[in-house]
């Protein structure tokens, strides 16, 4: 039997929201939400001025009848430029959400002359992200605690990895 909701949350937030992490841990409830705002950049060139944004955060839903969870990803990125090329003023953008279940790592960088990410203010940006930072330690607590996690389908487990 596994530890009831209430000490896995309090055990959770406890335990894996350490100072300086990029990402945090919060309960709602039956919920559990981490949440990693991967990056928040805002650039101006000589010729260019653009933003990037990318955020990403896992559910995981407790069901203390079962003593199991399901899990649940959703990963947002947006990115916007505007430059001027051969006297033509020039703009694009793209926006793409994911949701399901995910394993990735993206990191991203530049120099401008002026940048701000994530409120700091300089000449360069930089971000990196790999889902396993986020997830692995919320797994291995759960586990921990005597939770597993639900059994899917063939099918299910086919297009979730």
């Amino acid at each position: 039997m596994p530890l009831s909701t209430a000490a896995t949350c309090a055990r959770i937030t406890a335990e894996l929201n350490a100072p300086g992490q990029p990402f945090s841990y919060s309960c709602e409830g039956d919920r559990v939400v981490g949440t990693w705002d991967v990056a928040d950049v805002t650039y101006q060139g000589l010729l260019s001025a653009g933003t990037i944004d990318e955020d990403y955060a896992i559910t995981v839903i407790l069901d203390e009848q079962s003593g199991t969870y399901d899990v649940s990803e959703r990963k947002r990125e947006s990115e916007s430029d505007v430059r001027l090329s051969g006297g033509t003023l020039q703009f694009g953008g793209s926006k793409q959400v994911f949701k399901g279940r995910s394993i990735g790592r993206s990191w991203g960088g530049g120099a401008a002359l002026r940048a701000t990410s994530h409120g700091q203010v300089g000449h360069t940006w930089s971000y990196e992200f790999e889902t396993s930072r986020i997830k692995q330690p919320l797994f291995d607590l759960l586990q921990d605690a005597g939770w597993q996690p639900r059994k899917q389908g063939f099918l299910a487990r086919l297009f979730s990895r």
